[in-house]
């Protein structure tokens, strides 16, 4: 389930620019998610 995001937050440039490079390597957002969670939870 996604989280929707309020319009008065200020998303991070850096997470942003990696994102977009993600999903220029053909990555899905879920895929980006799944890693992120599996690197926060060591």
């Amino acid at each position: 389930m996604m989280k929707a995001v309020p319009d008065q937050t200020t998303l991070d440039a850096e997470w942003v620019r990696l994102v977009k490079e993600a999903r220029d390597l053909g990555l899905t957002i879920e895929e980006v998610r799944e890693y992120i969670n599996s690197i926060s939870s060591h």
